[in-house]
């Protein structure tokens, strides 16, 4: 797989125009691109004008493929002035899960319907780790992402990505079926053991600039599920 982990903030006055235009390439990149696997847009909870996009590809050419596109070149015309800052993109692999999850966000007949809307809470959050803790890093969210979806019915999916450029640069891509089933995720025992194994690990002279949020698109009823991936 290639992801893209993107982010963006976007002025106060063109919020509406950029969802709308946004929508349109990730729906257009989903259902008319065989190598797109999903295309997830993210508006966070506490900065709306504040953005992520986790954009899965089979590979490298898939997402080359993408850039030529109309759906794409519109997106990317429309979209030239709605900016607030520079975007930030992370091209990643996965670490966990690796080939035994659900990967496609789409399902056949499936309908946009209001009713399922955007009810999902979604963390799209990097992580800075020292260069010699990288691998024990892995190893350690590997086992809290296993415990996630495989004890949690609220936890959708927690992918973990690394990026193919900085591989002391790591995404935690978790998928909640709502915030009471985050909060829960927080008082379970793997996470506990995880945040007490990992704490000294990161660098603390990078910022991370999560976004906590909404899924934008595509609605809840979506394949958000990622199954019960193993190592």
């Amino acid at each position: 797989m290639y992801i893209l982990m993107v982010r963006v903030k976007v002025k106060q006055d063109r919020i509406d125009e950029f969802i709308d235009a946004s929508i349109g390439d990730a729906k257009g990149s989903v259902l008319n691109e065989p190598g797109c696997r999903r295309f997830d847009i993210i508006q966070a909870a506490d900065d709306p004008t504040s953005f992520a996009f986790c954009e899965v590809y089979n590979d490298e050419a898939a997402f080359e493929a993408h850039k030529t596109y109309p759906h794409f070149k519109k997106w990317d015309a429309a979209v030239k002035d709605m900016f607030d800052g520079a975007v930030e993109v992370s091209f990643c692999k996965p670490v966990f899960p690796q080939g035994d999850a659900n990967w496609d966000s789409y399902r056949a007949h499936i309908v946009d319907d209001v009713y399922f809307a955007s009810s999902l809470h979604v963390i799209h959050s990097p992580k800075f780790v020292q260069k010699d803790k990288v691998d024990a890093y892995i190893e350690a969210i590997t086992l809290d992402g296993i415990g996630s979806t495989s004890e949690e019915p609220g936890c959708l999916r927690f992918d973990v990505y690394q990026n193919v450029k900085d591989p002391t640069e790591l995404y935690l891509y978790e998928v909640y079926a709502n915030p009471d089933a985050f909060e829960y995720h927080k008082g379970t025992p793997h996470i506990s053991k995880w945040v007490e194994t990992v704490k000294d690990w990161y660098d603390p002279s990078r910022d991370g600039g999560a976004r906590v949020g909404r899924n934008v698109w595509p609605p809840d009823n979506w394949a958000w599920n990622s199954g019960k991936p193993g190592r």
